[in-house]
């Protein structure tokens, strides 16, 4: 087992054991947050045919050339969905309609709004566009045999909708992964309790199991246990029932943490503890069987930062992500932060645009890890590199920002 490794070193090993789950097929409707297990390719062009991109008339701009008033005879109507092979011959148009089928022999659609005149089926035009003008050709957007998704995208709502242009339904993705959240602890009661004498509700197991959800694994319900070994063991005893075990407390050093020897005792591999971090220095990871865990710390905000740094991760990983890690953006320090030297330091923080259009980033106040308000109030974790004691104010650092943070919360100067 090796202890008190550095951040990447921790990172990397908990992607470097995350093996992609299984694939499953899914209706169009229900796929929306899924995450594609193939790559997926056009079978046919898209669009699959020249279309109209306005109401108007289908014509020949050479047939102008030489007078842009000259009139032509409207031989026919066509309208969105109009499956019959039309053709525009010299002197004459075809009335079209916004995504009609184009007619072989014509190159341009005159907008409606340019008819100068119209006498029964002859009409006239203001001006004449060029050639090609307010046409949709075929295959503009994809051509047939194109890969558009590489496989690992996370399904929004433009990936369904391209999804269903392409035509595939049901779509294969990635089975969510199984998550297990059992948070530990005497103290701990029901959110929905009165606090007695020494008590505090349970928030870690809600915010785990919300986290969890919305990185993209399944979690039908917290769980919570004492703090007594054998109502640990006891409750994992189906050791097979999750792909992913998430503990909230037990994994320090303390008289009443059980959570790692009750593991090391069923025969887990712990492949670390401990990180050079801060929060969250009492780290565990491993596996018990083909399960993996993640021993998060128990104080509410060490729970919910580790798990956006390592569970996360993990998760998306596990789902075939194309990108496991959260991408980390560069932001100016707006006032100074003191850390411990040595440690890389996990600060809650709110990044803003400033009045230069750059990003820069303050401390949420008071870090302490029981003061949860501090990861209501953030809207990203600011990364302070292990080595030093004092980032100065001004100083470019990297950021992550939280998945339900929203752009309108970075919109407004610093």
């Amino acid at each position: 087992m090796r202890t008190f490794i550095s951040f990447t070193e921790a990172l990397d090993c908990v992607l470097s054991h995350a093996v992609p789950t299984r694939v499953e097929e899914v209706p169009l409707s229900e796929a929306i947050s899924r995450t594609l297990a193939q790559p997926i390719t056009a079978r046919d062009d898209l669009p699959p045919f020249a279309s109209s991109a306005m109401d108007g008339f289908a014509v020949r701009t050479t047939d102008f050339s030489d007078d842009p008033h000259r009139p032509v005879q409207v031989v026919d109507h066509v309208a969105a969905g109009d499956a019959r092979s039309l053709s525009v011959q010299p002197g004459t148009c075809v009335e079209i309609m916004t995504g009609a089928p184009f007619p072989r022999g014509a190159d341009a659609v005159i907008p409606i709004e340019w008819v100068l005149e119209r006498d029964g089926d002859r009409v006239r035009f203001e001006r004449i566009p060029n050639a090609f003008k307010h046409v949709r050709p075929a295959a503009e957007d994809i051509q047939s045999g194109t890969e558009v998704f590489t496989g690992g995208e996370r399904i929004t709502p433009a990936i369904a909708g391209m999804l269903a242009s392409l035509g595939v339904d049901p779509v294969p993705v990635r089975v969510r992964p199984r998550v297990r959240v059992i948070s530990t602890g005497d103290e701990i009661v029901p959110a929905s309790s009165d606090i007695g004498p020494g008590q505090i509700r349970n928030s870690n197991g809600p915010s785990l199991r919300a986290q969890v959800l919305e990185a993209g694994g399944s979690c039908d319900h917290f769980e919570h246990v004492p703090d007594d070994p054998e109502a640990i063991r006891a409750m994992l005893a189906d050791e097979n029932s999750a792909d992913l075990l998430l503990f909230s407390g037990g994994v320090s050093v303390g008289q009443h943490d059980h959570v790692k020897q009750v593991l090391d005792a069923m025969g887990a591999e712990t492949l670390f503890w401990k990180v050079k971090q801060r929060p969250g220095k009492p780290l565990a990871f491993g596996r018990l069987g083909s399960t993996l865990f993640l021993g998060l710390p128990g104080n509410p905000v060490s729970s919910a930062m580790c798990f956006e740094i390592y569970g996360r991760p993990v998760i998306e990983a596990m789902l075939g992500r194309t990108t496991p890690r959260t991408p980390l953006l560069s932001a100016r320090l707006g006032r100074s932060i003191k850390k411990v030297d040595g440690l890389h330091f996990f600060t809650r923080g709110i990044a803003r645009v400033n009045e230069s259009g750059q990003l820069s980033v303050v401390d949420t106040g008071p870090q302490g890890s029981n003061l949860y308000g501090s990861v209501v109030m953030a809207n990203c974790i600011v990364h302070l590199r292990e080595a030093g004691d004092y980032v100065a104010a001004g100083t470019v650092v990297q950021v992550q920002m939280l998945p339900w943070s929203g752009l309108d919360e970075i919109s407004s100067p610093a």
